[in-house]
């Protein structure tokens, strides 16, 4: 039996182990709920042809391509990728034991060299009483660590080749986190890199948010009721998977992407770099039909202008980069993969730290059953 077979029976098992007059009420609902999500389909599959016309108009959308004896130019010198990744899983009297690990991905001279991986890991101590918010937490601390390798890969780069650094998300990341010192060191690591002669690259592959449609809507439309057509989608990516597979089914054959956007002012977070001396650039990209969008943030120095032939080097990077069957370049998918921490791990490695803490008195085993 296959390891689907195995699961559809667990979810048919647990469906009828669910009590009828619940089950009812939930079929019911999800019955609605499904009729819902048709006509909002239909809705959206309509207004996709009057957005598109607004694009086409505003030349939002570009296709590129990028020639075989053109790889060489992108995907040869030193590339980086760099990603980091925390499980939180339980605590003892309020303190969480969360696994924080980084890795680096380095190809030193370009996509035909043998990659070396370096990876940081430790299990920091989290109080959730000083962080009730203890997943947000973890990911501050993983992201500071984060900081540093990237702080790390700038002391170590040459001036005099191309250089570049993907970085597995957004270069402003939390979207949540402002707090000015954890902001400058990022800044200030991701200045250096960019002092370095190096292109950095933050690969976005789930994005959150709208700052996108944002930066449209306040930067070049002025017609409310396009303004208004624009936001009623849900999120950029929601927008983007649209236009892009409107596009394809079009007739469209290459790479596609957005045309360059300063995101820098859209919201709290961003403009907290931007104080730093770092304006972002996003675009969103599509390597073929059959791919998924993904987002580019690429960082730069306060007094750069040339966003264009700058994002179209990013796109034409991350395509040089990457492999039939990825939306993402090479060095991240390594870098994830290397610095992936599993929940079942974390949970070894929580049931290690407990059993050590182990006592033959009574009375330490009742409390820590009971504050566990």
């Amino acid at each position: 039996m296959s390891h689907e077979d195995i699961y559809e029976r667990l979810k048919k098992y647990e469906f009828n182990k669910t009590e009828p007059e619940t089950l009812r009420e939930l079929v019911k609902s999800a019955l609605k709920k499904g009729d819902l999500v048709k006509r909002r389909m239909k809705k959206f599959k309509r207004l996709i042809d009057d957005v598109k016309i607004i694009f086409e108009r505003e030349n939002l959308i570009d296709e590129i391509s990028i020639r075989d004896d053109e790889f060489p130019e992108y995907n040869s010198g030193c590339a980086i990728g760099i990603d980091g990744s925390f499980q939180c899983v339980g605590g003892v009297a309020g303190i969480w034991y969360v696994p924080i690990s980084c890795a680096i991905i380095v190809f030193e001279e370009g996509i035909k060299s043998q990659p070396v991986a370096y990876v940081t890991a430790g299990i920091e101590d989290i109080n959730e009483n000083e962080h009730p918010n203890v997943q947000g937490e973890a990911s501050i601390q993983m992201l500071d660590v984060e900081t540093k390798a990237i702080n790390e890969c700038a002391s170590k780069l040459d001036k005099s080749r191309r250089n570049v650094i993907f970085i597995d998300g957004p270069i402003a990341d939390p979207p949540f986190f402002s707090e000015s010192k954890y902001v400058k060191r990022r800044c200030d690591a991701i200045l250096r890199c960019i002092e370095k002669n190096a292109l950095v690259i933050g690969c976005v592959k789930r994005p959150y948010g709208k700052p996108y449609i944002n930066y449209v809507n306040n930067n070049i439309l002025k017609d409310e009721t396009e303004r208004d057509r624009l936001n009623q989608f849900i999120s950029d990516v929601h927008l983007v998977n649209y236009i892009f597979t409107k596009s394809y089914f079009e007739g469209k054959k290459g790479v596609l992407m957005t045309t360059p956007a300063e995101i820098s002012n859209e919201d709290e977070v961003h403009q907290s770099y931007l104080k730093n001396g770092v304006r972002i650039f996003s675009v969103f990209m599509q390597k073929d039909p059959v791919s998924r969008p993904i987002r580019l943030d690429i960082p730069q120095k306060i007094d750069f202008s040339e966003s264009k032939p700058l994002v179209e080097e990013a796109v034409k990077t991350v395509i040089a980069w990457s492999c039939p069957g990825y939306n993402i370049p090479l060095p991240v998918i390594l870098a994830h993969n290397k610095c992936t921490i599993r929940k079942g791990c974390a949970d070894v490695l929580y049931e290690e730290i407990i059993t050590r803490a182990a006592s033959p008195d009574p009375f330490d085993s009742i409390i820590k059953i009971k504050m566990g």
